[in-house]
């Protein structure tokens, strides 16, 4: 079969396995990453600096067989992020809305210290990074920590970022951390169009970047203002205010909304904003409000 630039790095090892070999030749390095494998051809070549075209003539080349034993050796460890300098890895498990016990931070601390890790780094999804791990480590590391990984790419639902909200911090207007594990619980690691980002914001503040991810909601002191499609990267996008106020009740029901949209019109690898950029506002703000109109005529 030939393959394209649209195809995933899954399919195309699942079609011919001897394909890991010519594509770590060619700088992929993330092929044993449960998440990474999931990005088409074309989007993996521009992330490693690769020319599209060359990497799908030299997969398309490639003859039928088995991938070699030396590929499956440099094959990335699951869930693991290859480092800068090409022989270790780092892993991230997940810590839900950010909040971690001190059980969790003894654990991630014994593990990096057992498999002397080459620093633990607080990233900005709110995870503990455990940096510089030896490949064999890997899957040693993850046993010991026996927590998820979080979804550190791939196409899907990243992170979500949660502040303390009125739980805790003095200018918390409406509460954010039950509801942000409670959207963690729904939406990490689901698959979608393109990667995707999700924060919740107790105030004004937007501590959480609530306006420059793809879905931002931000406390006030009526409700809850509903941000869309923004992002960092390349070419930022600041997020465009779609709804004022949401009340308790209709908080998921929205981003439901928003989500299921963004499933049925995006363009693979197309994120949240550059959707809006092609197909307006409106469309999707008359979606959410025909949610909440049903939900209010149900409630009476």
């Amino acid at each position: 079969m030939r393959f394209t630039l649209d195809m995933t790095l899954q399919d195309i090892m699942a079609a011919n396995p001897k394909t890991v070999d010519a594509m770590q030749e060619m700088g992929l390095h993330c092929l044993g990453c449960p998440f990474s494998i999931k990005e088409n051809l074309g989007n993996a070549a521009q992330m490693h600096g690769i020319d599209p075209q060359a990497l799908l003539a030299r997969v398309n080349e490639v003859e039928q067989g088995e991938m070699s034993a030396q590929a499956k050796a440099n094959s990335q460890p699951e869930a693991s992020v290859l480092q800068m300098d090409k022989k270790t890895y780092a892993i991230a498990p997940h810590i839900p809305a950010g909040v971690a016990t001190p059980a969790i931070l003894r654990k991630i601390a014994d593990v990096a210290e057992k498999y002397q890790a080459a620093a633990l780094k607080v990233t900005t999804a709110q995870r503990i990074a455990i940096v510089g791990l030896k490949p064999e480590d890997v899957p040693k590391a993850w046993a010991d920590l026996g927590m998820d990984p979080g979804h550190a790419a791939g196409v899907c639902v990243r992170s979500v970022k949660v502040c303390p909200g009125n739980t805790f911090c003095k200018r918390g207007l409406q509460e954010t951390l039950t509801f942000g594990v409670e959207l963690d619980k729904r939406y990490h690691g689901m698959p979608l169009p393109s990667k995707f980002k999700i924060a919740v914001a107790g105030c004004p503040n937007k501590c959480t970047d609530s306006a420059t991810v793809d879905l931002g909601l931000m406390g006030t002191s009526k409700g809850y203002h509903l941000y869309v499609g923004g992002n960092g990267g390349v070419k930022p996008r600041l997020a465009d205010l779609l709804w004022e106020n949401l009340q308790e009740s209709e908080r998921f029901p929205a981003v439901e909304a928003v989500i299921e949209y963004y499933k049925e019109k995006a363009k693979p690898q197309e994120r949240l904003g550059r959707m809006l950029d092609r197909l307006g506002l409106d469309e999707l703000r008359g979606r959410v409000g025909k949610t909440l109109e049903t939900l209010s005529s149900v409630k009476q």
